[in-house]
C-alpha cells in the first residue's frame, strides 16, 4: 500500500510499532477523519489459508471500525481454496463483494463462477496484473462471451 499510495500521491497511514490490528485501524481512521479524507481503505494482511486467529481479528476489526463495505481479495489461481476462503469470509464477516486477482488467463473463469455461487456476492473488480492500471471493474458478460467462444463453459438454467 505504501508503494501504491506514493505512486498516486495518496497518504498512507502506517504504524510500525504496533501489532494490534484494531488499534492501528482505529488510529488510521482517526487520522483520516482529522485530515478530512473522504475514503479510507483498510488493507489487512493477506493469507493463503483461513485460520481462527485471523477470522477473530477480522471480526474485532469489523466491530471496532464499522466499515461501510468489506471486499475480499481472492487469488483466482488458487482454485478450490479461493472458494473455501470466500465462503468462510462470507459466513464470518458478511462480505459485500469480491476482487479477483490473477484473472489474466482463460482458465480463471471457474473461480469467478464458484466464488459468486457460494457467496451470492458480486465480483466487483478484476486484476490481470500487478500494476494499478491492471485493476478494472469486473464485467461478467465479457468473461462469458470470451469463454463460450473458446468452448470452455456450458451453463444450464
Amino acid at each position: 500500500m505504501q508503494v501504491v499510495g506514493k505512486q498516486l500521491n495518496i497518504p498512507v497511514f502506517s504504524n510500525e510499532t504496533s501489532k494490534d490490528v484494531v488499534k492501528i485501524a482505529k488510529q488510521a481512521k482517526e487520522t483520516a477523519i482529522s485530515k478530512l479524507n473522504d475514503v479510507i481503505i483498510l488493507d489487512t494482511a493477506g493469507r493463503l489459508h483461513i485460520d481462527e486467529e485471523l477470522m477473530k481479528e477480522l471480526e474485532n476489526l469489523k466491530i471496532s471500525v464499522k466499515p461501510h463495505e468489506i471486499l475480499l481479495v481472492v487469488d483466482s489461481m488458487t482454485g478450490q481454496d479461493a472458494v473455501n476462503v470466500a465462503e468462510k469470509f462470507e459466513e464470518t464477516l458478511g462480505i459485500d463483494g469480491v476482487i479477483l486477482t490473477k484473472l489474466d488467463g482463460d482458465t480463471r473463469g471457474g473461480a469467478a463462477l464458484s466464488v459468486k455461487k457460494v457467496t451470492g456476492k458480486p465480483i466487483k473488480f478484476a486484476a490481470t496484473g500487478e500494476k494499478l492500471s491492471d485493476i478494472e471493474v469486473f464485467h461478467p458478460d465479457r468473461m462469458t462471451r470470451k469463454n463460450f467462444r473458446n468452448g470452455r463453459y456450458f451453463i444450464c438454467h
